[in-house]
Order: structure tokens, then C-alpha cells, then sequence
């Protein structure tokens, strides 16, 4: 995500700024902390900070926007995908990303199609984003006719993770659906498979990030993912994606996402002739449409993009043996 908005704010300034005004980037670490998110957001708008691209974690980005709202401060994640983000109503909410109800959704029915008859587990971590996206999953196989055997959120302490993979073996789970992020993701593929099961494992984007192969190791093969489009196959990108990998960053995950937030603050201000984060939001929201590297983007009234955003991958281990997620289309 840094590298993506470093490399759009470089760009942008290079041809003038934003309506004549020069970009002053700050990068700021939240932990993924609902805490540490809080406080950041009362530090960056104290700081006077106007726009802020993120932040990468659902609760993070939920706890903080009613600062960055009062604050007047606009922000757009590339990552966030909780509806609840932008279902609050506040007028400062915007993501690039897709939503966790259509990415669910999506992976309910894919699921339901693609494994009829096997016995399902739907599992979460208890954050804001992990069971919000096995709620929706859950919903998903449900309309479709299908009842999960387990619905459950991990325990990752203490015996909770060791008590859970034997009740998956005892209930001879076939699939398993979890909502949450790759390292968590990564410990209950490593356990499973050191117990001899063989699961389908499902998840969401959560888990896009190379970590997940050292924390799942070899049991990762064949693991499902619901994740954006191929935005790295967009023929608007391919400069991008030449020079991120020059500073060797791969341009997967979420850095064209944030080259294209900071496209949308500084188009929206071109639209709404002004730089104040409220009117950008209004020019936003009137549904006209923004030219991006990913293409023409237009966002709803809360701050939702309006095209579809979500496909089905595979993760699995190349010749070399690195690890990828590669699309199922």
C-alpha cells in the first residue's frame, strides 16, 4: 500500500499537485489495532492531515473514521472490505476495494456449486471483517439449500486451535470456510494438516499477503481465495506495474488499489474544483465516473464503488518453489 500511493503522490506532483497544490505524504503504522487505529486517526488530525488512504485492517478503518469524520478529514481504503465501514453513513467513507457481502456471497454459492454433498465448516476469527465475511458465506450455502455442520470462532490460544481440529476430524469436515487474516488462517491449515486431515480450505482476501505460505506451509497447496480482479492484468496498469517492480515491490495485494485511492481524491478535487475533503465528497458520490489505472470507478451514495470487484484463486506452489494465487477463471 506504500509504495502504491508513494508512487501515485510522486506522479501527481510531478504534473502540479491536486488543483495546483503539492502532495505532503505521511506512512503511519497501525498495528491492526482497534486501539492503535484510534489513536492514530486523533494524531493524523491534529497533524492537519486531509486525506487519508487506508487504513489496511476492517476494525482499524471502522473505529477510526468518526475521528477522521469529525475531524473533516476524507478517507479511502484499498483494503477495507467490512460493509460496515461504509454502511455507518458517514459522508467521509470511501473504499477501491470490493465488500465483504459480495465477496461472501460470492463464495457461498462457489462453494455450494462446486462441493455439493461434502460436510462444511464456516469459521471466523471474531474480528469485524472475519465474521462478517463468514456470516455472508454462511448465508450464501444457507439460501443455496446447504446447512454448514460447524459454524465457529477460532480460538487461537491455549488449547482453543488443538480442540477445534479435533472436532473438524471427529465431524469429518470436508470444506472448511474461514473469515479472518493469513497468519491465523496459516496456524489452522499447519495444525490440520499435522493431524492428517486433507480439507478444502476457503477464505477471503484476508489472506491474500505471501506470509500465509511460512505460516500454512505445505498444506497451503490448493487453498481457495476470493480476492479482486486481476488488476495486475489491466492494460492501463502495465507502467505501474513495471515500476513498482523495479523497486521490487510485486503488484499484487493492494498497491494498484492505493495508486487508484489517491487517483480518486485528486480526480474527485478536479470534479468538485475545490480541495476541501467535504466537497470531494460530493462530487464522489454523485455517481460520475473517475478514471483510474484500474479503470472508470464510480462510488455510490456511501462510498461504495459500483463495479464488481471479486473472482476466485488458487493458491499453489511453482516449479521454483514460490508460492502464488493464480485465478480459477
Amino acid at each position: 500500500m506504500r509504495s502504491g500511493v508513494q508512487l501515485a503522490v510522486d506522479d501527481i506532483n510531478a504534473q502540479g499537485g491536486i488543483n495546483g497544490q503539492k502532495i505532503e505524504f505521511h506512512f503511519v503504522g497501525d498495528e491492526g489495532s482497534q486501539q492503535t487505529g484510534r489513536a492514530i486517526a486523533a494524531k493524523l488530525s491534529k497533524m492537519g492531515v486531509k486525506f487519508v488512504v487506508g487504513h489496511y485492517n476492517s476494525t482499524s478503518s471502522i473505529f477510526a473514521a468518526p475521528i477522521y469524520a469529525k475531524a473533516g478529514v476524507l478517507m479511502i481504503s484499498p483494503s477495507t472490505t467490512n460493509p460496515l465501514f461504509t454502511d455507518a453513513g458517514l459522508w467521509n467513507t470511501f473504499r477501491t476495494s470490493g465488500r465483504d457481502d459480495v465477496q461472501g456471497t460470492f463464495a457461498g454459492e462457489y462453494v455450494a456449486k462446486n462441493f455439493p454433498g461434502q460436510k462444511i465448516a464456516v469459521l471466523h476469527d471474531g474480528t469485524p471483517y472475519g465474521k462478517g465475511l463468514a456470516e455472508k458465506t454462511k448465508a450464501s450455502l444457507n439460501a443455496a439449500g446447504i446447512k454448514e455442520t460447524i459454524f465457529s470462532t477460532v480460538r487461537f490460544k491455549g488449547k482453543g486451535l488443538s480442540t477445534l481440529v479435533d472436532k473438524l476430524k471427529s465431524q469429518n469436515i470436508e470444506v472448511v470456510y474461514f473469515g479472518g487474516l493469513a497468519e491465523e488462517l496459516g496456524a489452522l491449515i499447519r495444525k490440520s494438516s499435522a493431524a492428517g486431515l486433507e480439507m478444502q480450505f476457503v477464505t477471503g482476501d484476508g489472506a491474500a499477503v505471501g506470509g500465509l505460505a511460512v505460516a500454512a506451509g505445505g498444506g497451503l497447496e490448493g487453498t481457495l481465495m476470493t480476492f479482486s480482479l486481476q488488476d495486475q492484468a489491466r492494460p492501463n496498469v502495465q507502467g505501474i506495474v513495471e515500476r513498482l517492480r523495479a523497486k521490487g515491490v510485486a503488484p499484487i495485494a493492494y498497491a494498484l488499489k492505493s495508486y487508484a485511492a489517491v487517483q480518486v481524491i485528486a480526480k474527485g478535487a478536479e470534479i468538485a474544483k475545490s480541495n476541501d475533503p467535504r466537497a470531494i465528497s460530493s462530487a464522489l458520490r454523485s455517481g460520475k465516473a473517475v478514471p483510474t489505472i484500474l479503470g472508470e470507478l464510480s462510488f455510490d451514495e456511501k462510498g461504495d464503488r459500483r463495479e464488481p470487484d471479486v473472482a476466485m484463486y488458487k493458491w499453489q506452489r511453482q516449479p521454483g518453489g514460490n508460492w502464488g494465487f493464480y485465478s480459477m477463471d
